[in-house]
């Protein structure tokens, strides 16, 4: 029976109910049966009460009517009335005997009692009186009133043996015989008051009674809910741990589905059913939620190792994630190093847009993609005033051919559109370089083959040749360095030498080139550096040149050297022709040149100075310029200082 009521909860809470409804039945009809009972007995006994009460008002009104006809008999002396009194005898002896034989309690007994002995004493002493004085008056035999009472006590029979003192009826006037009535009617009027006293107290007790069985029905009520209650409680305990630990295992499994679990030992019943299923689904999910994990990870892996970096963002939420590409793309560091999912990037939005130049022009690409769908083009963008350049493009990501995402892919094109620009400025400086020192170099020598010339004009076109021909020499040297840096086959071979020596002989070199400029020197004799002395002569002696050939109409070159820290800080300072601030900051851009009428006058590949940069950098260094247009340039080398 037992587990045939484990097995359903719907057959525990029926049993429980059923008991329930079974406790509150008994002891309401418990309750009932006992009040119905009470009332019974208390309206018996009012009922009893009441007729005693009505039998002894009509013996107390029956005692005054033949009381009142004895007087009438006595005063005139009519056998009618005397008839009345006779008559009212029978009904007081036949009440007083009713009263004898129902008598149950002390003071109902006490009253059966003083009313036979009134009837008795009036009936053998004042009747027999009271019939002599109506006699003797009517024979002449008495002339005095009756209220005088002295002849009627003469003519009252003699009690010497009676021992009752409660009533007095020796009484010699009418004032005692007065008296003495008034006690009669004291009689009844107590047992009255007494039977006023029983009821009140009768029904008093009937209220305390209900009360009582109303407060007893309600213990027993509250004492078997309580008992029910003792008895439910393991159990009902034992049910809602379960239950609650069924909802802290879903709410575990909801923020992750690896989380310890409460262990729960099934019941019997829907919830062990529900326990068992719930077990099996969460081993399922957790099954699940491995592979799709596995699945999640090798995507985002896979796009980690993408180098073009990748936005992807969801539709419904509008959260977006990013690949480790897109975090280099702008300098940011990652949030966290694995790489087992995409990285979350709200947080980041902001820090990312700021490097954008064209801001709007990218939020209308992208919403484009979002509001209207279109995906067939790409848009260009600059970031950090120009020194990088993305394209990008918009792809929708569905599922079950429902939008649900898109993803845009950004690629750095700046050394595309950089190797296209060095390619068109590699094109047209060649041909440019080339075109010009060739014509010459044709032209002179065609002179040479075809005309007679005297042997001065003969030397000068020598000289012309042999110089455009070095111009070419420098113009392939220059390219070939450029190529060889840029594949890493430049070979360097490090050694230390004084910095002084080295800016020595190549300041004497170009000072021995011109006559229009002044060279100024300042170094500390016992600086070494510690490089490839080929390489380094070559950016001083580059930088030189260029300090010469840019300040065309001489002036002042001075070359300073400090130390600061770790650094040796070489400037080479002119008073040339200068560059404005921007163009300063491209000047160790391959084959640019400064788009100015005097710069086009004095030529050049632009190639230069960014082999002097490559070389530099190649030694732990940097170099830069500080120049204004017109008031000449500085160009700073730092290299790391070696200790002597």
């Amino acid at each position: 029976m037992k587990r045939w009521i484990e097995a359903r909860i719907s057959r525990q809470v029926l049993t429980i109910f059923y008991v329930l409804v079974a406790l509150i039945t008994f002891t309401s009809l418990g309750t009932y049966f006992y009040t119905q009972q009470a009332i019974k007995e208390t309206t018996v006994e009012l009922e009893r009460i009441s007729e005693q009460r009505s039998r002894a008002t009509d013996l107390f009104e029956t005692w005054q009517s033949m009381q009142y006809e004895m007087r009438g008999h006595v005063l005139l002396g009519e056998d009618a009335l005397l008839n009345e009194v006779r008559s009212a005898q029978t009904r007081i002896d036949e009440q007083t005997t009713w009263f004898e034989e129902t008598a149950v309690n002390k003071e109902e007994q006490t009253f059966a009692k003083d009313a036979r002995l009134l009837f008795t004493i009036y009936t053998t002493r004042v009747m027999p009186g009271l019939e002599r004085y109506v006699i003797a008056k009517n024979n002449g035999e008495i002339d005095e009133p009756f209220l005088q009472m002295a002849t009627v006590g003469q003519l009252m029979p003699k009690n010497e043996t009676s021992n009752q003192t409660r009533f007095k009826f020796n009484s010699k006037s009418a004032a005692d015989m007065s008296a003495s009535i008034v006690d009669m009617e004291s009689v009844f009027t107590d047992y009255r008051a007494d039977l006023d006293f029983q009821e009140t107290s009768l029904r008093e007790a009937l209220s305390e009674q209900l009360a009582k069985a109303q407060w007893t029905w309600l213990m027993i009520l509250l004492g078997a809910v309580f008992i029910l209650f003792v008895s439910l409680q393991p159990y009902i305990v034992r049910l809602t741990k379960q239950l609650q630990a069924l909802i802290t295992n879903s709410e575990r499994l909801s923020v992750d589905p690896h989380a310890a679990l409460i262990p729960v030992e099934p019941l019997k019943n829907e919830v062990g059913q529900l326990s068992r299923a719930f077990n099996e689904m969460s081993s399922s999910l957790i099954g699940q939620h491995d592979a799709l994990e596995r699945e999640r990870e090798k995507t985002a892996r896979i796009l980690h190792t993408m180098r073009d970096s990748i936005v992807f963002e969801e539709l419904g939420t509008g959260k977006m994630y990013g690949n480790q590409a897109l975090f280099d793309l702008y300098d940011q560091p990652v949030p966290y190093e694995h790489r087992q999912s995409l990285y979350p990037i709200e947080t980041f939005y902001e820090p990312f847009m700021s490097h954008i130049d064209d801001r709007e022009g990218l939020l209308r690409f992208t919403n484009r993609a979002r509001r209207e769908g279109i995906f067939d083009e790409t848009f260009t963008y600059s970031m950090q005033q120009g020194r990088r350049i993305v394209r990008m493009y918009a792809e929708p990501i569905e599922l079950k051919d429902e939008r649900f995402g898109l993803m845009f892919v950004s690629r750095d094109v700046t050394k595309e559109i950089e190797i296209d620009r060095l390619k068109t400025e590699l094109v047209a400086t060649v041909s440019h370089e080339l075109r010009t020192p060739l014509t010459s170099i044709l032209g002179f020598t065609e002179l040479l083959a075809t005309r007679h010339v005297d042997e001065e004009k003969r030397k000068r076109y020598l000289n012309m040749i042999n110089s455009e021909t070095k111009r070419l020499e420098r113009l392939v040297t220059d390219l070939l360095d450029v190529q060889k840096m840029e594949a890493g086959a430049d070979q360097q071979d490090f050694k230390i030498e004084s910095l002084y020596e080295m800016l020595s002989d190549v300041l004497e070199i170009h000072a021995g080139s011109t006559e229009l400029h002044m060279f100024h020197f300042d170094c500390d004799e016992s600086l070494q550096i510690s490089g490839n002395p080929a390489r380094l002569r070559q950016v001083f002696s580059n930088i030189l040149n260029n300090a010469i050939k840019y300040s065309p109409d001489g002036g002042n070159i001075t070359v300073n050297v400090e130390c600061d820290d770790d650094v040796i800080r070489v400037a080479i300072e002119d008073e040339g022709i200068g560059v404005s601030e921007e163009d300063a900051k491209r000047l160790f851009e391959k084959f640019y040149r400064v788009q100015s009428e005097a710069s086009r006058n004095i030529g050049g590949t632009g190639l230069g100075l960014a082999i002097c940069k490559e070389i530099v950098e190649s030694h732990g260094g940097t170099i830069y310029a500080k120049s204004e247009s017109g008031k000449g340039t500085t160009m700073v080398v730092e290299l790391p200082i070696v200790e002597s």
